[in-house]
């Protein structure tokens, strides 16, 4: 099997553009087209169908895609197989994560992965869950953390944290001044939230609905730190993590707002391919993470 030309496929499928795959692969423009003309030499069908005005996959080129994907990382895990003879976990390991867990959570997940196994490489990927999730399903990554629904029942999810929602006002913010907060002071505050498609969106508009708030005045931003940073300035008030917010909360920069609404929470899950489970570093990552053997 021509596994660079895969390797030089799957990146150009990604990508959507050849120059870029070369770019992502060190190889040269030509180098890509010609691997591309020998993978439709070799099975007969045209893959990709490129004009100046479109880029399109074609369900053969799509079906190729997913089989290159497994095979990648069947070639992978062998070469990780070979190397555990030895008795070291070395490669990288692919990693995809929401933003709340990527940005707060996962640092101190590794720590204890990378002392383990020094030799072993990281590749960090922080997304909404709803893109983390797509990767996984796709193997544009070995691993993903969500915190959100998950969509695509062909995945395996492992709980492995409980999280909890929690409402945040700036210190500033005229709520965060009074001792009851009224789910009717909800309604009438402007709301700072994340992306549709992110876990804290999903779960912060089921909070919403709760209340019986549809359509609340919305400032919407794609980060939770853009988030923490409108609301510290005042700009509105937030529904999310309790470890995104712990450092303003300590520094006085954020208050809690205590609506006596039941307690928001949530589970963080680790989330791959069945195959995938088999690789050494994913094997390793789980264990570390779960405390599973």
């Amino acid at each position: 099997m021509l596994l660079e030309q895969l390797h030089t496929y799957a990146a150009v499928v990604e990508l959507k553009n050849f120059t870029k795959a070369g770019e992502s692969l060190n190889l040269a423009q030509p180098t890509v087209s010609l691997h591309i003309k020998q993978l439709e030499e070799e099975f007969g069908t045209e893959l990709i169908i490129r004009t100046k005005k479109q880029f399109r996959i074609t369900p053969a080129g799509r079906l190729l895609y997913d089989r290159a994907k497994q095979l990648i990382t069947l070639a992978e895990e062998t070469k990780e197989d070979m190397i555990r003879q030895s008795g070291e976990l070395t490669g990288t390991l692919s990693v995809a994560a929401s933003n709340t867990i990527g940005e707060y959570v996962l640092p101190r997940l590794l720590a204890p992965l990378l002392r383990a196994h020094p030799k072993l490489e990281l590749d960090i990927t922080i997304a909404n869950t709803v893109e983390v999730e797509s990767m996984v399903h796709e193997f544009r990554c070995d691993i993903g953390c969500i915190e959100g629904t998950i969509r695509q029942d062909s995945l395996i999810a492992v709980p492995f944290m409980e999280d909890e929602l929690i409402i945040i006002a700036g210190a500033g913010h005229p709520l965060a001044a009074r001792k009851t907060v009224t789910p009717e002071d909800l309604q009438n505050a402007r709301w700072i939230t994340r992306e549709e498609g992110s876990g804290t969106r999903e779960h912060s508009d089921h909070l919403l609905r709760s209340i019986g708030h549809v359509s609340p005045k919305r400032l919407v931003i794609r980060s939770n730190g853009g988030v923490l940073q409108a609301v510290k300035a005042g700009l509105g008030i937030a529904a999310i993590s309790v470890h995104a917010a712990r450092d303003g909360l300590s520094a006085g920069h954020l208050v809690r707002l205590d609506p006596g609404l039941p307690a928001q929470k949530r589970t963080f899950s680790l989330l791959h391919a069945p195959l995938m489970a088999e690789r050494t570093a994913v094997a390793a990552f789980l264990k570390t993470v779960t405390g599973a053997e």
